[in-house]
């Protein structure tokens, strides 16, 4: 007894006639890389009526400068990223700070440095009072104070809707 095996089937492909191959390479249709059902290449966000995303808030003050002063004083920022943000006196003081804090910088760290606690306490006068703890490298921690003031209409560039300026600066 002689059985005879029939050739393996092609898969059929969806949305295709499982009948018709391909004529060839010219025939072949380019890959798509757009999810199914989506006609355009453009991204979801450029479409008008497209769902947006949800905006990400804006961060808090206090740390929205607490990372930006350490990314001054590590020296992954110039000073100049602050300017208008900062009281002059402030200012001074961050360019001291800046030349005596070369232990911040040093480059052979394998971690980003970032800022591992922040706090603040509001003054009767509205100020913010901020103390942050940095971490440079796995096992080694600085201490960041500095004093933020809410600034009113004429008083410039400042960070937030209450344009907020660092004039006082420490750190150990």
């Amino acid at each position: 007894m002689h059985e005879t095996t029939t050739p393996p089937q092609p898969r059929p492909v969806p949305g295709r006639d499982p009948g018709a191959l391909p004529a060839g390479p010219a025939a072949r249709r380019p890959v798509r890389t757009a999810p199914p059902g989506r006609r355009d290449t453009r991204r979801p966000g450029a479409r008008p009526g497209a769902a947006a995303r949800p905006a990400s808030r804006p961060l808090p003050p206090h740390v929205w400068f607490a990372g930006r002063l350490l990314e001054v004083l590590t020296g992954r920022q110039p000073l100049t990223c602050l300017a208008g943000r900062v009281r002059d006196e402030a200012y001074q003081r961050l360019w001291e700070l800046q030349a005596a804090r070369a232990d911040w910088r040093r480059q052979a760290r394998g971690r980003t440095p970032y800022v591992y606690r922040c706090r603040y306490f509001r003054t009767a006068g509205g100020a913010l009072e901020v103390t942050a703890v940095v971490a440079l490298d796995e096992d080694v921690f600085r201490a960041l104070a500095f004093r933020l003031e809410p600034g009113d209409a004429d008083s410039g560039a400042g960070y937030g809707h209450r344009r907020w300026r660092c004039t006082e600066v420490a750190a150990r």
